[in-house]
């Protein structure tokens, strides 16, 4: 038997993921906490989405087609905008089935000027889950726009991750890019890389879109299969949690400052009035 839970209107969060055998509970998301459902806190919950865009803009401002753009800070201490609007609002929901359900959040203008639609259809296909991000510019201009989710999985001692990546961007200490690089963590994410042995907050470039996560005591791993446009992840490891995150997303860090400095491989997107894109993840258990 599968489960998944969702809280639409605490950042339309999946609150529990996960697959009951005759034999265990696989919790395929680290499942979210009394406290922290208490608190209505989207960093204890299993998975939130990232709308309008994945991870940091420096200081929550850039422009741009010519309108300087200033966004509240919205993590404390974080000193950057992080992770966009859709974590910290409540959604509705529009269509609920057995195995399917639809979330909406409409956003109006204010400090970010543009208006949008965005939803997510979560889907389970047996013990598979389907989350489908889509975003809608509903304004009449254009604006920039980026998406991913940002998956929670329970950390054990022997659990892995295997990608294909070519490489990686390192950090200044704020967590903001520094520069692209060749690292020895592209080559360890091949072979299998260690959880518990490795930490990270980086963004890794030339991925093809398919992560393994193994946990051995268990006998389980768990496939993420994403499509375009999200063509970049996000690994989060760090020390002495009981968590780890794997996070496909379509836009690095600080994408719309690089996309106004005219520079490439950024991932951002410029939405029409009327435009939408999307994007699609796929998690599949597999029990060895």
């Amino acid at each position: 038997m599968h489960l998944l839970a969702i809280i639409p209107e605490v950042g339309g969060c999946i609150t529990r993921y996960c697959l009951k055998t005759e034999e265990q509970v696989l919790e395929l998301m680290r499942p979210s906490t009394q406290v922290g459902l208490a608190a209505e806190d989207p960093t204890e919950m299993s998975c939130f989405p990232l709308i309008p865009f994945s991870n940091r803009i420096r200081n929550g401002r850039f422009s741009f087609q010519g309108k300087q753009i200033k966004m509240l800070t919205n993590f404390p201490p974080e000193v950057h905008t992080i992770h966009g609007h859709g974590w910290k609002a409540p959604w509705t929901v529009s269509e609920v089935k057995e195995n399917r359900a639809v979330l909406a959040y409409q956003h109006f203008p204010d400090e970010w000027p543009f208006p949008y639609l965005a939803r997510q259809v979560l889907e389970l296909n047996g013990p598979s889950l389907t989350v489908t991000l889509q975003i809608t510019n509903n304004g009449k201009s254009a604006m920039p726009a980026g998406m991913g989710l940002h998956p929670y999985f329970v950390r054990t001692p022997q659990a892995s991750i295997t990608a294909k990546t070519e490489k990686m961007w390192i950090n200044d200490a704020e967590t903001m890019p520094l520069r692209l690089e060749s690292v020895p963590e592209t080559k360890l994410l091949n072979q299998g890389l260690s959880v518990t042995q490795n930490t990270l907050d980086n963004l890794f470039t030339g991925w093809n879109r398919e992560v393994l996560i193994s946990w051995p005591e268990w006998n389980a791993n768990l496939r993420i299969i994403a499509d375009a446009p999200l063509d970049f992840m996000v690994i989060y490891t760090p020390t002495d949690a009981d968590f780890f995150c794997v996070e496909p997303v379509s836009n690095v860090t600080d994408a719309f400052n690089m996309l106004a400095r005219g520079e490439f491989g950024h991932g951002a997107k410029t939405l029409l009035p009327g435009e939408s894109f999307e994007g699609k993840v796929c998690f599949v258990p597999e029990l060895n």
